[in-house]
């Protein structure tokens, strides 16, 4: 199909993901499709194969070097997505295990320099941990999956379906800001009775 232009250039982003924030469209068109196609990562070490599911948000990142986010490619098989992926041995997580849960879906496309359409699907999860009663508990931990849908932008037609296939994960901790601090109630003002306030009104 063509050589496309690099976005990103090599010189700009580390391998530790420190400064890497790409566009959607980015990481579909010179990450997502480009893996899916054999090609070489554009930016070594930007996004790396892991799977997101076996080690707890933290864990992982921390096995990457990463800190509080990071890009992952993760082969599976292709099927309808799960809205519970289960994670085992999570620690911190009281319990011992966690979950990556459902919680929202975007679809979207992308158009390549040479005007080839890249249909493509996000989806959203958020991470929980079971504590010591049984409870289901939000770490602040999510994770963008980015699945390309249209095979034909990526393969020849008469090529066979695979068993697997790259998604892209993105794995980060939260940036909503904590809820505003409630200020304590002012006292209210005590009300006069009726006839001391006319007294006032007379004097006046």
């Amino acid at each position: 199909m063509g050589k496309e232009m690099n976005l990103i250039r090599e010189d700009e982003y580390g391998g530790g993901g420190v400064g890497f924030e790409p566009t959607e469209d980015e990481l579909m068109l010179h990450f997502l499709r480009p893996q899916l196609r054999g090609f070489a990562p554009r930016v070594a070490g930007a996004v790396v194969e892991a799977d997101p599911c076996g080690a707890a948000p933290w864990e992982l990142l921390a096995r990457h070097g990463r800190r509080e986010e990071g890009f992952f490619f993760w082969a599976r098989a292709r099927r309808k997505p799960s809205v519970r992926r289960t994670v085992a041995g999570c620690g911190g997580g009281g319990g011992g295990g966690g979950a990556w849960m459902h919680s929202s879906t975007k679809n979207g496309q992308s158009v390549t320099d040479l005007g080839v359409v890249v249909r493509w699907c996000r989806i959203n999860y958020c991470f929980y941990v079971r504590g010591e009663m049984g409870q289901q508990r939000s770490t602040g931990w999510m994770m963008a999956e980015y699945e390309i849908t249209d095979p034909r932008c990526y393969r020849r037609a008469d090529d066979g379906e695979e068993d697997d296939f790259w998604v892209l994960c993105h794995v980060r901790k939260s940036s909503r800001p904590q809820a505003a601090k409630i200020s304590p109630a002012k006292p209210a003002r005590r009300r006069k009775p009726a006839a001391a306030a006319a007294a006032d009104v007379r004097a006046a």
